[in-house]
């Protein structure tokens, strides 16, 4: 039976919104660690802590989806609601990854910048 070609239902597109909203949220929390962390103004962190700030920024985007995409008791009754849910954890799998890729690299560049400060100190150590 050939699918009918209707618009999105108003639950479908908030959810969609939603999903965008709290990927970009997650991303920009992640741009502003990154320049807290690049510029030691984080202190000093181990990759440890890195990795947990990552999953806090990541849960918290989680949960403002979670929120926005509750289901009814009774269940996803709209087939493209479920089809939209699905898509919209993917989306935020995906950002929470980068996330985490660029705090990593944020952490990483401030130990390299850190060693490199060292050795133009103490030449020859």
């Amino acid at each position: 039976m050939p699918s009918s070609r209707r618009s999105p239902s108003p639950e479908v597109l908030a959810l969609r919104a939603a999903a965008e909203a709290s990927c970009k949220q997650l991303r920009d929390q992640a741009g502003q660690q990154a320049r807290l962390i690049r510029s030691g103004a984080a202190g000093e962190l181990t990759e440890a802590d890195v990795e947990r700030m990552a999953a806090g920024i990541a849960a918290a985007a989680r949960a403002r989806l979670d929120a926005a995409a509750r289901e009814d008791e009774t269940g996803p009754a709209d087939q493209d609601l479920a089809v939209t849910r699905r898509e919209a954890a993917m989306l935020m799998t995906t950002a929470a990854h980068q996330a985490e890729a660029v705090l990593r690299r944020a952490w990483q560049a401030r130990q390299e910048a850190a060693a490199g400060g060292r050795r133009r100190r103490w030449p020859g150590r």
